[in-house]
Order: structure tokens, then sequence, then C-alpha cells
């Protein structure tokens, strides 16, 4: 085992920092045991500790300059050898840093896309994280391990919810597993192994739990003047009425709120198959609970237009349909006929049990109309 192919083990690091959050030292001593695995060089082995003190400092910090506090958990004689290196990655070129299959200029290369990508000073700042992994990979040579290396940081950053829709969608792996089951086991993994207090997101089905808090199942079309005529059909509702929207043919649904595994079929019985997006928002109204907002609204109005003009049926729900759901109607209903989000919101009234308690949703209602119907 050498340094050179010391990559592997920096690509596997996120797990080893989402399972020790907090704490530096079991942090540094699981980096290095993991590393030592299949890399015995202890370049690999240090490199997996800076990394892995950067995707803590990420998370917990909202920080991507976190890599330098691992710096301190390594012997003096190396820490000088490591601020070297991460002097160089973040005042040289970006492109300097191929050939990058050794594994400190892939450190270099990955740091060096994310401390010299800027945020985005104009729109969701969130979108750092896809100019940043764009910028890796126009670094070349070994594209794949860079981006993977600087998308753990950014990932760990901006969260699963900066990640769009269409990046999602096509993700999948041994054993079937999807990007859903990524997000599923990144949550586990933070928390311990431990589910929330609904067995969320191992629970196969929240669908009883729902039927309790939703006595009322709510499945309406959404009429033409709020969607105009684009094809297809969308179909608001709640939770309880996720299955007889399935049943009547929804070719696509969106989840706005925790669901179980296997509450959505990934086929109908004739074998058509049913596209399941689920989204990371949360109905609650402290600072920083959907830091991402106007992004993940703006990637599903695209999503369901999209769907919406080939023609399919889209179900759009959340627990209750009080907030989350009609937020995400009235957006679309500003971008696909310019109607104020407002407007529609106030529209969705008579078909939805609409609840106004979340101000943070009634902001992007706000600038929706105030840009004149413009998706953010």
């Amino acid at each position: 085992p050498n340094a050179a192919a010391g990559n592997g083990s920096l690509m596997r690091t996120a797990a080893v920092a989402l399972a020790n959050l907090g704490d530096d030292e079991a942090i540094a001593e699981s980096a290095h045991a993991v590393s030592a695995i299949t890399h015995g060089d202890p370049l690999a082995g240090e490199a997996c500790v800076l990394w892995c003190i950067a995707i803590d400092r990420a998370v917990r910090e909202a920080r991507l300059d976190g890599v330098r506090d691992g710096l301190d958990l390594l012997p003096w004689e190396r820490a000088d050898f490591w601020r070297a290196r991460l002097d160089e990655a973040e005042t040289r070129a970006p492109a300097t840093f191929s050939p990058n299959g050794y594994v400190v200029t892939a450190l270099q290369a990955a740091h060096a896309a994310i401390s010299q990508t800027p945020v985005p000073a104009d729109g969701p700042a969130c979108r750092h994280l896809q100019d940043a992994l764009e910028a890796a990979v126009r670094i070349g040579h070994d594209t794949d391990t860079v981006a993977a290396i600087a998308g753990q940081v950014r990932g760990a950053r901006w969260g699963a919810s900066a990640v769009p829709t269409a990046w999602r969608r096509p993700l999948h792996g041994w054993p079937g597993f999807t990007g859903t089951d990524l997000v599923r086991l990144g949550v586990l993994t933070a928390r311990g192994g431990v589910p929330d207090e609904l067995a969320w997101p191992e629970a196969t089905t929240l669908l009883p739990w729902a039927r309790n808090a939703e006595p009322t199942r709510v499945c309406v079309e959404v009429p033409d003047e709020l969607v105009g005529d684009v094809g297809g059909r969308l179909v608001a509702g709640n939770l309880p009425g996720l299955p007889g929207a399935v049943d009547r043919g929804a070719d696509v649904v969106i989840s706005l709120c925790r669901v179980g595994r296997r509450d959505v079929p990934a086929a109908h019985a004739d074998g058509r198959p049913v596209e399941h997006v689920q989204a990371w928002l949360t109905d609650t109204d402290g600072t920083g609970d959907n830091p991402n907002l106007d992004f993940v609204v703006a990637d599903l109005v695209d999503v369901v237009t999209d769907r919406l003009a080939a023609g399919l049926t889209v179900y759009v729900h959340c627990v209750g349909a009080h907030s989350r759901t009609p937020l995400l109607i009235a957006a679309c209903s500003a971008a696909l006929v310019g109607l104020p989000a407002t407007e529609a919101w106030e529209r969705l009234r008579g078909l939805l049990p609409v609840q106004d308690h979340n101000r943070a949703f009634a902001d992007l209602r706000a600038r929706l109309t105030a840009t004149d119907g413009a998706a953010t």
C-alpha cells in the first residue's frame, strides 16, 4: 500500500466524520484506522484526518476552511508539511494540481476548487456546491476522485438540499441504492444509527401516523387557471391521500415531508414506473430550518414543469397540505402562468387546508410576487 493510491481512503472519509461529529480526537483516530485498512503510507492517514475535520467544521460551523483546524491533530513537523501544501492550494491556480492521482495533490486539487470558487453573490448561495464541483472536474486527470473528495466538504456545508434533482435522479449503486438511500444513510450515521421518533428514515411506512395526525384525505387536481394547459395533470394533497393518488395513476410523486421507505411504490400494477422525488423542506419557522429554501423550491418548480410538459400526472404532497404543498403549487403557478405567488396562495384556500404560520414561506411568496411571477 502507498500514498499514490491514497485517494481511495480520502473518498470514504465523509462517513468517518459524520459518525464522530464534535469529537476531534475520535475523528482523527477513526480516520487513521479506516485509511490504514487499505493504505499504509502515513500521508494517506494524515490527509484523511485533515479532510474529516474539514467535514466536521462544515457540518457544525458552516465553514469551508475547517481543513486547517486538522493541523493541530498532527505532529508539528507533519503539520508544517501540510500547512505548506494548503497554502499552495489556496494561492495557485487549481489546474496546477494535475495530475492528481497522488493523495497530496488530490487533496490540494479538492481544496483549491473549494477555496478558490466564490460563493455566489446573486441567487442562492448553495449554488456554490455546483460551481465548485464543476471547478474540481475542470482540473482534469482523476476527475471523479477529486470531485468526490471536494463534494464531501461542500455537501457537508450546503446540505443534501443543495444537490439538484437532476443530479440525484440518476444516482445508483450496489445493492440497488439510490440518492435517497445515501441521504438515509447519512442521516442515520450522523444520528449514531438511531432513527427519529417516527423511526424515520428507516420506517417502512409513515401512513398510519399520518392518518392519525390528518384524518381527512386530501387529493385534488389543480385547476388550469393556476397552472395553465400544460399537457399533464398537477394534483395536490396530503400524505394520507398519497395511496389514492398513486392508484389513480400518478406518474410522479413529489414528497415535501418525511415518508416511509415503501410508501411510494416503484411501479404501478401494470409495470409503469413511479418517479419519486423527495425534497428537504421543514415546516418550522426557526432560523436556518430551510437554509436553501429558494433553491429547493425553484428546483422543484423545474421538475414539475418538465414532467407536466411530458404529459405526466404529478402528485405534490406534504403531511397535511397546510403549508409546504400550497407553497410549491403557488410557486408553480407563478412560473407557469405568471400569477403572483401570493394571489395563487389565496386561490388555493378553497382547494387545500391552507394555513399561514411559516414566515419563511410567506417571505418566499412575496419575493416571487415582487419579481412578477418569475421563479427565483
